[in-house]
Formats: C-alpha cells, structure tokens, sequence
C-alpha cells in the first residue's frame, strides 16, 4: 500500500501564530530576543548593548566594551504549544587594539517531527534551526562606534527522502543563506545613548529545489538609552526600542490607496482578536505592525538587578508585562532571569535564563 506521509513541521505553524509580517519571512527563528537581562527589559536593547548580547541587538556596542564578555542563555520554548521546544544563544566579545570582535550562535529546535505509513510511525527526526554570526566593531570616537555582523543560517525542516516521498520527485527539507547586520551607537552624553542597528540583509531561504525562496525577516531598529541615577550604590536606567520587520514588500505592485492612512478608530479597524486587517491599507497594517519595547533597569550596588518592561507587537497579538532579576557577583558573573510569557495571548510559560562572565 503506498505510504501516507504527514509532515508536522510545528516549527512553521508556531512561529507564523506568534509573529505578524515576520510570518511572511524565512528563518523567523531570527527574530526571538536572546537574553533573560534583554527580554525583560521588554527587548529594549539596541541603545544600550553594553555586553555580549550586542552581537545580535546592535554590532556597534561591541565597539565600547573593554573586556571580554560571553553569556550563555537557555529557555523551554513556549512549551504550552508543544513538548520538547529549545532556545540556546551563546555569545561572546573580544577586544583588542585594532577594534573588538564578536560572535553569537542561535539554536531552536521545535522537537521531534514525524511521517506515518497508515498512523504507525516509519520515521522521526528533530527539526532545528541554526544560526551563526561573527561581528566586529570600531571605536570612531569616545562617544561613537560601528558595528557589523556576518551570519550564516541553516534550517533544518525535514529529511530529504521525506520530502521525496510525499511531494514526488523534489528535493529539499532544509534551506540555507547568509545574512548581514549593521549597527551605529552613539553616545550623546553621559547619560544618554542613542543606537540604531539593520539585521537580516541578505538574499531569501528556500527550502525545496528550484522553489521561490521567502524573504529573511529585514528588522530596522532605532534605541535611546537614558541613566536617571547612577553613584557607588545605585543605578537606575530607562531603555525604548522601536523594531520594524520588512518581509516581501513589493512597492511597486501596490494600488495608489495603499498609501492612504487615517487615524480614526485605526486600532477598531484592525480587529487584532480576529486577525481580519481587511479593512486596513497597507500603510496603516504596516503601521501597527511596528514591535515597541520599554524598560526599566535598577542595580544595587552592582549586585542586585530588578527589571521590568512592556512589549507591543499589535497585530502579532503579542502584548503585556515582562519581568527579570539578576545577581552579580565580583562584578563578572552575572546569573538573569527573564520572564514574558504574560505578552502572548495563551496559557504558557517562557523563562529565559543566562549566565554572563565579564573578565
């Protein structure tokens, strides 16, 4: 009898219910916030960037770092979706004299994937994604640096001969690209630091032979950063982040009342509960699909960290509180714990935790 293969590639389903235009996108594995210290921040990041995780957030704040730095992070991702989902992140920075490099390496696996002949199970594998940037940035001067960042993706959906077996003679099941990141932080003044970063530039990924390869998910960030209070026992900061993902536009294809934008009762419009934005133009979907991040920073004497933040993502239908701690010990080790799982709209928990060494 001739073989029913079902593919379960959650990992595709999943992310698409979570992300709005970046569902658009190949690889949108790319646009989860790596760090517990980040993510509960609300993912308001790119300004201040002060340790290892600027590789991914904005290149250029490896370029005012002294030490070197790694951090470590691990998450059971959204395990209310599906058993067996992981995040790992590792990054690291290296200064030196003729400017400072860095590295960080993305892994998501969204568990184990299956294909059945008549619901008995002929083959089973884990589907991952992986990505892996090197980075380097340059002092200009004491209050501006440049940053830039070389990625490698791969993502891994399915064994070949499953893909043969259920779409005929094609091949395929993993996909592949390359990726570029570029990032300016400046510091305006002692207190206030203005970043602003692109990530994702580079050609689509494909995932069958001869297909129409998806977009990568094109993320433009602009950051401020401002200290309100910092002495021997005290600091305290605020972050703000906006994020704006660019998947598949295509100007030129557009009707002339795609650009027309009206403020009243945009948000009723939008219907984000039911995912109808049939009543909106392109600007004003555009618009709302724009990510905001706000948070807060308060270290007592560079020991103990309290944080906390608010993330929107409209129509993604990602909002609410996140949530974090840190303990620092010796002014290198840094234990974080980061908490968002109130910004989905479902039962879930996502705890994000990391291990940083400054030395």
């Amino acid at each position: 009898m001739k073989k029913r293969f079902i593919i379960v590639l959650f990992s595709i389903f999943t992310a698409v219910s979570i992300f709005s235009t970046a569902s658009q996108a190949g690889a949108i594995f790319l646009m989860i916030y790596p760090g517990a210290r980040a993510m509960s921040m609300g993912g308001a990041f790119t300004a201040l960037s002060d340790d290892a995780l600027a590789s991914y957030y904005n290149p250029a704040g490896l370029g005012m770092q002294e030490k070197k730095d790694v951090i470590l992070m691990h998450v059971e991702w959204l395990p209310a979706l599906q058993t067996g989902m992981y995040y790992e992140y590792f990054a690291g920075v290296l200064p030196t004299q003729y400017g400072n490099f860095g590295a960080d390496i993305i892994y998501l696996t969204t568990g184990e994937t299956y294909a059945t002949d008549e619901n008995d199970p002929t083959g089973r594998w884990r589907t991952f994604d992986f990505a892996l940037s090197i980075s380097y940035a340059y002092k200009l001067k004491e209050n501006l640096s440049i940053g830039g960042s070389g990625k490698f993706i791969y993502s891994f959906l399915a064994p070949e001969w499953v893909v043969r077996e259920y779409l005929g003679n094609v091949t395929g099941g993993q996909g592949q690209s390359v990726a570029l990141d570029l990032g300016l932080l400046y510091k305006i003044n002692d207190a206030f630091n203005l970043g602003f970063s692109v990530s994702n530039i580079g050609p689509g990924i494909g995932y069958l032979e001869n297909s129409v390869k998806d977009p990568l998910p094109l993320s433009f960030r602009l950051g401020l950063k401002y200290t309100i209070l910092e002495n021997k026992l005290n600091t305290l900061l605020v972050a703000a982040d906006i994020n704006k993902v660019v998947a598949g536009w295509d100007l030129d294809s557009l009707p002339d009342d795609a650009f027309d934008f009206s403020f009243s009762g945009l948000l009723d419009r939008a219907n984000p509960s039911t995912s109808d934005t049939t009543v909106l133009t392109w600007i004003e979907k555009e618009v709302l699909d724009t990510w905001l991040g706000i948070g807060v920073e308060y270290v007592y004497f560079n020991m103990l960290a309290l944080r906390g933040g608010y993330f929107l993502d409209y129509l993604g239908r990602r909002k609410g509180f996140t949530f974090g701690a840190g303990i620092i010990i010796n002014s290198s080790i840094r234990i974080d714990l980061g908490i968002d799982s109130e910004i989905y709209d479902f039962d879930t928990s996502n705890y994000r935790l990391s291990l940083g060494i400054r030395f």
